[in-house]
């Protein structure tokens, strides 16, 4: 008998990086993810389908992650990113004969490399999306949509730039997987409430989401703990593990704490194990990762080789854990209060398996054990709302992200605040231009759409994170500046578009190949909101 829910959620994105560098950053970002976490779990869900264990996964694919991901030229620079590294592996087998741990390391890593390119051709025929549109279709996943490329919503001064980037999501998502997105991951989990600013009412987050068709979205812990009840619907309270309804009468999820600290926390976390290979050390001729995470007390030189036998063994072991924390949670919510939760457990989609090269292995697992266990059924989070939204209190939330501090200052502070006055100046040059170009002609519309793919691309929140973190803080701050520049040669040809010396068709063709997303862009989306 079931006594509660698993729904685990993936939040798969990768900046647009088409032209834009390799490595460390840029291009090569989305040939690990392809390699290392997307095509793995699509051959993970296919061979669980083909034993009849539904998985009921919700997935988000970023709709500027789905632009590259069906990019003719990003298709091409996979193949030819792949061919490059089983070279590089098959020189490793041959140069380390006389090494037989390093040797079948080498190996394996070359029957995993040959196995994603074969699977890539003769699986997926190059097409990755309509293999998720498919797992979709036979029920195995739910596929959900972002921000169009990740914009930190409640930092948008304007309206339009809020609306623009829900509903770009939305068309896009509905190009790629032919399918209205019901739900929403947030960029960043990042949620503002109904504020009044400058003696204006500016209308909450939902609200949009709500506007654009969108049914769920959602938040960090604190942003379901932290709320106000205003009609309360059963004896719950504020709990983690059940859903709400907000005054729009979407829905909204708080990540269970207990469950993500397993995989997110640095010091109890599963991908620290001593015996999962080390990330961030590799060799220094073919780029491969030879070595386990070993005892941390030990130094990076003194790293011990990775043994393939024994991280299987572990990733067994904290299967079975996660999923015993699972049950104990569930079973004390539904003998409290009488009433199946559920556990929301979102991650980045890409830690798996590029990150934390286990983790595939991990979920394959997780999603055995469930499928075998007798009180706990995995669901699409729809299908949750569908069984028990009667029974949600309706809630009011205040601000709240997931990122360090849980509000907004990753995303803007006194270092890098600055970032925010070019985005919002640049939203409201473009309705502007829009509101004095009512009826452009075909050429304006085509320098329009440049425009508003520039200001999208401008506004992703990886590029004040990156700043913040400073992983890869010279390449965000460059990228963030190459998108202005376009956006200001662009908005300089609209503000006059009787003078025709202000763009170049070559220019124009130029920075189309490069920022070429969203290719059915609407920019009646960008027009001023009264």
């Amino acid at each position: 008998m079931t006594i509660g829910y698993f729904g685990l959620v993936l939040h798969g994105h990768i900046p647009w990086c088409k032209k834009s560098g390799t490595w460390p950053a840029g291009e090569e970002w989305l040939m690990e993810a392809m390699n290392e976490t997307y095509i793995p779990l699509l051959n993970v869900l296919r061979e669980l389908k083909e034993k009849k264990i539904k998985t009921a996964i919700t997935i988000n694919i970023t709709p500027i992650l789905a632009e590259q991901l069906a990019d003719d030229y990003m298709k091409q620079r996979f193949t030819e990113y792949m061919e490059s590294l089983i070279i590089r592996t098959k020189n490793d087998v041959k140069r380390f004969e006389n090494h037989q741990v390093r040797k079948n390391i080498a190996e394996f890593y070359l029957k995993n490399l040959e196995h994603v390119l074969d699977s890539y051709y003769h699986n997926y025929y190059r097409d990755l999306l309509g293999s998720f549109k498919w797992l979709q279709d036979e029920g195995m996943i739910e596929l959900i949509t972002c921000g169009a490329t990740h914009g930190f919503l409640p930092l948008f001064e304007s309206d339009s730039g809020i609306f623009s980037q829900i509903q770009v999501a939305v068309e896009t998502h509905k190009e790629h997987f032919q399918k209205e997105p019901k739900g929403i991951w947030l960029p960043e989990c990042a949620y503002r409430p109904k504020e009044f600013k400058n003696s204006k009412l500016r209308e909450s987050i939902d609200y949009w989401l709500n506007n654009s068709g969108i049914k769920y979205f959602f938040v960090d812990s604190h942003g379901i703990l932290n709320a106000e009840i205003l009609e309360q619907k059963n004896d719950i309270g504020l709990n983690t593990n059940f859903g709400y309804t907000l005054e729009t009468k979407l829905s909204v999820f708080g990540r269970n704490k207990k469950t993500s600290r397993q995989v997110w926390d640095s010091k109890i976390g599963y991908p620290g194990n001593e015996y999962y290979r080390e990330f961030h050390r590799k060799d220094h001729e073919s780029g491969l990762h030879y070595w386990r995470i070993t005892n941390k007390d030990l130094g990076k030189s003194e790293k011990q080789f990775y043994d393939i036998e024994k991280a299987g063994a572990i990733v067994n072991s904290h299967a079975n854990h996660f999923v015993s924390l699972v049950n104990e949670e569930l079973k004390q919510f539904s003998e409290k209060f009488k009433i199946n939760g559920i556990i929301v457990s979102p991650y980045d989609f890409e830690l798996y398996g590029h990150w934390w090269m286990e983790g595939i292995l991990w979920l394959k697992k997780i999603f055995e054990l469930i499928h075998n266990h007798s009180d706990i059924e995995m669901i699409a989070i729809s299908d949750y709302i569908s069984k028990v939204k009667d029974d949600f209190s309706i809630i009011k939330m205040g601000e709240s992200s997931w990122g360090e501090g849980g509000h907004f200052q990753v995303w803007k502070n006194p270092e890098h605040g600055w970032i925010w006055s070019y985005i919002n100046g640049s939203v409201k040059e473009f309705e502007n231009v829009l509101e004095i170009n009512p009826h452009p002609n075909n050429w304006e519309v085509r320098i329009l759409k440049q425009i508003a793919r520039e200001l999208l691309l401008m506004e992703g929140s990886d590029w004040p994170f990156l700043l913040y973190t400073k992983q890869a803080k010279e390449y965000a701050n460059q990228r963030f500046h190459h998108h202005h520049q376009r956006f200001n040669k662009l908005i300089w040809a609209a503000k006059d578009f009787n003078d025709n010396k202000r763009i170049t068709l070559e220019t124009l063709e130029e920075i189309e190949s490069i920022d070429s997303c969203f290719q059915n862009i609407n920019i009646k989306y960008f027009k001023k909101i009264n």
